[in-house]
């Protein structure tokens, strides 16, 4: 074991390329959380209260106001609910936004900032071949800057939202709870069948067989949740996850936009 532990898990005596040990999920062993029991029920707060509270609410007050279908909407909805949940954890559960992933370049690994490097140009091509021809049609609109605007920025804010909430807040309060591997079945089972997907629940009625996409949606989320533990790095998987959205649900809103 302590051999293994030495050519793989341990990056100052690896013998695997630091470009290589992301791929491998090796990357070195992110710092846990010091915060307290008190701490992390507050933080639990804080998901609740932004997905069970303030999100239903916002939802409910732009469809009375009738601008939920405002192209500005989604811009203005996301940029809130991320810096509320923010500043909740920063103000109210007292817990440095590094703790939860979310810390500067300069402290990344190289293992890290190799993956990083890779994975998005990869995410990039492998869905701009799956989509080629709805991007073709995208070169084509004179609304570009809207489009980056109104529906490309709110998909990446979007996807950090997620991440933030789930993988950052959720799951490193239950992995510290519970341990690892109950800690993220658990997050992620919140993250499937929870109020960011329970909608699919009401789709499925008229069509039983849509409850499918809850196993796509687990072995997504399933692989977002062991990245983020094994790198402890929320960037890249916010930043993965918010090109997943652009490219699955953005560009068919693109195609939904008046030109």
């Amino acid at each position: 074991m302590n051999i293994a532990r030495k050519i793989f898990f341990d990056s100052r005596t690896s013998q695997i390329s630091p470009f290589w040990r992301g791929q491998l999920f090796l990357f070195d062993k992110p710092v846990g959380p010091s915060y307290s029991s008190q701490t992390g029920h507050k933080l639990l707060f804080v998901f609740l209260f932004s997905e069970a509270l303030v999100r239903p609410l916002l939802n409910a007050g732009a469809r009375w106001l009738t601008i939920a279908s405002r192209d500005w909407w989604p811009l203005i909805q996301l940029t809130l609910l991320t810096g509320l949940a923010c500043c909740l954890a920063i103000y109210f559960a007292r817990v440095h936004l590094s703790q939860l992933g979310l810390y500067s370049w300069i402290r990344w690994s190289k293992t890290e900032k190799y993956y990083f490097l890779q994975i998005v140009p990869i995410t990039i091509i492998v869905f701009s071949f799956m989509a080629s021809a709805d991007l073709k049609m995208l070169w084509t609109r004179p609304d570009l800057w809207k489009i980056a605007v109104f529906v490309f920025v709110p998909k990446m804010i979007w996807g950090f939202y997620q991440e933030l909430l789930y993988r950052g807040i959720v799951q490193t309060e239950l992995v510290r709870r519970w341990g690892t591997v109950v800690g993220i079945l658990t997050s992620n089972l919140i993250f499937t069948f929870g109020p960011l997907h329970d909608y699919h629940f009401l789709l499925a009625r008229k069509n039983p067989s849509h409850l499918w996409i809850f196993a796509g949606i687990f072995a997504i989320g399933l692989l977002f949740a062991i990245v983020f533990k094994r790198s402890g790095n929320l960037w890249i998987v916010g930043i993965m996850h918010g090109l997943g959205d652009w490219f699955i649900d953005g560009l068919a809103e693109v195609s939904r936009m008046a030109r």
